[in-house]
């Protein structure tokens, strides 16, 4: 069995195409040939990896189309990396396997792709069902149909873009209630946001994702701290920093104000990402250390590993790997019950979890964590729930049970519940 896995970018580019990248590596690993093509390179191609806008001409052609149609409302509206370079390579895979499609990927190719190949797509923000926007955050239009888009951006002029939005969800909704294409879904969460948009021709199936644990050992925090030069009889807490405090998604504002509420405490902070001067005019008043932007999987695992607690405020996220991440380092995360996060952490169990926006109970729940004598039982309870739930292993093997589980293609009943792997 050979297989085509096709995403936005390589992993630089982002968690889906990370997602994608990894089972590329292990369906080689496990020995099924696997070629990934990327649209988008942020790094030097690893030797299975392959342009999906093809080389040269073709690559500038496909990518100043997408550019143009963007301009007129309809971004990847035609499917011009199928007619001129997909189309030609199809007849070499069995199986054809799509990840992250937004801003490089039209929703067209899959249709056309599924007609000729068994066709695979997973779907990692709401973008798949939405008439654009990754997370509707509130909004409710995409479960009749989408208009007037509260999230369109603006040109360089600071004029709106045309709404198209009613039309292009129309279009994706065609895509999966028309063609066989086998959707994956990494939370519960996610595919019951979609069932209210779409129909499916073929039962989707939920594969929660994973990350390789090799680079977490099991090792003691404090040994940790001492390496990163943190004083080991303090608390610490890690957040993200990498984006802006007004990005209403991100909770940034909330996990913010839940710290300076514990400066009695005196937690120490690590703030993993770019801190912007805004970011560290935030923290004034807490002791942290910025770590910048961490490439590296096996030091992200040694400041995650530092940490005594991760505290994750998104509003709204599929199945984060940076939860599965701080789970894996048998850190404990605290934060919002908000899309897939209660489909990983427990409160009482391997975290805590209130509820979304209500900053009261989250700073209650980051001092509750921090006074605690049970944070390294939570920890050591969140690696055994990432092993249990969420190993490579299952991960690989949830793949190629639908792969070869082809026979579902030839007569399927929309009607059905989603089949859970």
């Amino acid at each position: 069995m050979k297989v085509a896995v096709v995403s936005k970018s390589d992993r630089n580019g982002g968690g889906a195409s990370r997602v994608a990248e990894d089972l590329a590596t292990w369906l080689n690993d496990a020995g099924h040939p696997t070629d990934h093509f990327i649209a988008f390179n942020f790094k030097e191609p690893l030797s299975f990896q392959r342009s999906l806008y093809g080389e040269g001409r073709r690559y500038r052609l496909c990518k100043r189309i997408h550019e143009k149609t963007n301009e007129y409302g309809f971004p990847e509206l035609l499917p011009v990396e199928y007619w001129l370079n997909l189309s030609r390579i199809l007849d070499n895979y069995d199986i054809v396997h799509f990840h992250d499609l937004y801003t490089a990927i039209s929703p067209v190719t899959l249709a056309l792709t599924s007609r000729r190949k068994p066709t695979f797509f997973t779907i990692h923000d709401c973008s798949a069902f939405t008439g654009g926007c990754l997370y509707p955050m509130g909004c409710e239009k995409f479960n009749s149909h989408c208009h007037k888009c509260p999230q369109l951006p603006v040109d360089k002029n600071q004029e709106s873009i045309a709404d198209r939005t009613k039309e292009i969800q129309t279009i994706k909704r065609w895509v999966s209630g028309q063609f066989n294409i086998r959707y994956i879904f990494p939370s519960h969460w996610m595919l019951q946001e979609a069932q209210k948009a779409l129909k499916f021709k073929i039962s989707p199936v939920v594969i929660p994702n994973t990350l390789d644990l090799q680079p977490f050992p099991s090792v003691k925090k404090a040994d940790v701290k001492t390496s990163l030069g943190i004083p080991e009889n303090r608390k610490v807490v890690v957040i993200a920093a990498s984006f802006s405090l007004d990005d209403p998604r991100k909770g940034a504002k909330y996990a913010i104000n839940a710290l300076q509420s514990m400066r009695d405490i005196s937690p120490f902070v690590i703030a993993v990402g770019h801190c912007n001067d805004e970011f560290k005019q935030a923290l004034q008043g807490l002791e942290f250390k910025e770590m910048g932007y961490i490439k590296d999987p096996n030091f992200l695992a040694q400041v995650y590993s530092a940490a005594d607690i991760m505290l994750f405020c998104t509003l709204a996220d599929n199945l984060p790997l940076t939860v599965m991440e701080a789970m894996a380092a048998s850190t404990p995360v605290i934060g919002f019950a908000t899309g897939g996060v209660p489909e990983m952490i427990q409160t009482g169990r391997n975290g805590i979890l209130v509820e979304p926006t209500n900053q009261e109970a989250l700073n209650q729940a980051l001092r509750q964590a921090l006074l605690s004598m049970d944070l390294e039982t939570m920890g050591q309870q969140a690696r055994r729930d990432f092993e249990e739930k969420f190993s490579r292993a299952a991960f690989v093997e949830r793949h190629l049970q639908i792969y070869q589980n082809l026979p579902l293609y030839e007569s399927v009943n929309q009607s059905e519940q989603a089949l859970v792997m």
